[in-house]
This record gives structure tokens, sequence and C-alpha cells, in this order.
């Protein structure tokens, strides 16, 4: 007897492909730009072990959430290489030129900011609702809709590097950013019957 046949309906699996990205202080338009996005996981530290008689015990440390990446393709426009240098200066960076910008440093509060919400979306296979006259969702009226079964969001998220790609006269491809990204904690949330995002546009 199989797992499951083509008549099981309700079997649907996430697919690797179908997901979108956010950046809440970045623009819509970089959305379309993500090629590739790591999902949070989490770690515990090292077990402390208390031994009894014959037996080991065994308790579990501290969570530890794991850092991700998020891979772009860079373009003109939107000029996402532009829009992380801005990231940078915007968390406070400052350069060294002279000894008052040398006392200039980051905070954890300016790296959050300049980033803002942080939000991955696992995407349904039903592809998009089309907007309806008079139709509004969430204050979007006239939107096209997305359908989404799982959300991410990045709890105080910044920027931990960027790699703003390689050039090559022997390579014909895109550029393409790499982006890490440290947060304090994910949450994790799964509507019922899905749920709608508006798309960029």
């Amino acid at each position: 007897m199989s797992f499951f046949s083509p008549s099981d309906t309700a079997f649907q699996p996430k697919r690797k492909f179908r997901f979108l990205v956010s950046f809440s202080n970045l623009g819509e338009d970089l959305q379309f730009m993500v090629t590739k996005a790591s999902k949070p996981s989490f770690e515990l530290s090292n077990s402390t072990e208390h031994r009894l008689l014959n037996h080991v015990f065994k308790y579990p440390g501290i969570v530890k959430w794991q850092d991700i990446d998020v891979s772009f393709i860079d373009a003109i426009e939107p000029n996402v290489g532009s829009k992380f240098y801005n990231v940078l200066k915007n968390m406070g960076y400052v350069q060294p030129l002279t000894l008052d910008n040398m006392a200039s440093g980051i905070t954890k509060q300016q790296a959050d900011a300049a980033v803002g919400t942080v939000s991955l979306y696992q995407l349904d296979a039903g592809g998009f609702a089309a907007p309806t006259p008079g139709d509004s969702v969430d204050g979007y009226p006239g939107q096209s809709f997305v359908k989404y079964y799982e959300r991410w969001d990045l709890k105080n998220a910044f920027i931990k590097s960027i790699n703003f790609g390689d050039l090559s006269y022997d390579d014909e491809g895109i550029v393409g950013i790499d982006v890490g990204l440290s947060y304090d904690f994910a949450e994790y949330t799964a509507p019922t019957n899905g749920a709608e995002i508006p798309l960029p546009g």
C-alpha cells in the first residue's frame, strides 16, 4: 500500500521555490530580486550531565537561533547593492575620515531599525488572487494577493555581512549579492486555511 495516491488531494508538499522574503524598510521591489534564502534554525547549547549511580541524565542548555543567508541578483533598477550599502550607513557606519567619525559606532537599535521587519513566506501552489472592483484586504484596495501557509518573522534582525558579488571577464552570469542576517529569535505562524499578502506593484 502506497503512502499516498493521486486521489489524496489533501496532501500538498511545500516546495522550495515557492517563497517570498520581505524587508519592511527596503521596499517591495526587493522581493523579486531574491534567489535563495535559508529558513531559521536553532540549536541548544551543550547539555549538562548529571550522574547518578550507573546512569547519566542530560539536561538541555540555552536555545540559540542560527544566522541565515539571503541571496539576491543585483540590477540597475532596483539597485540592490545601493539599498544594502545605504543600510550599512543607516546602521551608523561612518567612514573614518576624521577623528570624530572614528568615534562613531553602530548600535543594536540603529542596526535593527535600518533593516526593519524581515519575513519569510512559504507560498501556496494555487497562484495569486487578482483584485476585484472594490476589493480591499488589510487596507490594500485593488491589490493582487498571494496565499501563504507558513510565515517566519525574524525578531530584532540586523545585517551581519554583505558580499557585493564578483566580477570576471570569463563569466557572463548575473551579479549576485549575499546578505547574512543575525536575529535574536524567530516567530513561526501557520494559518489553518492560509492567509494572503499583497504582491508588490
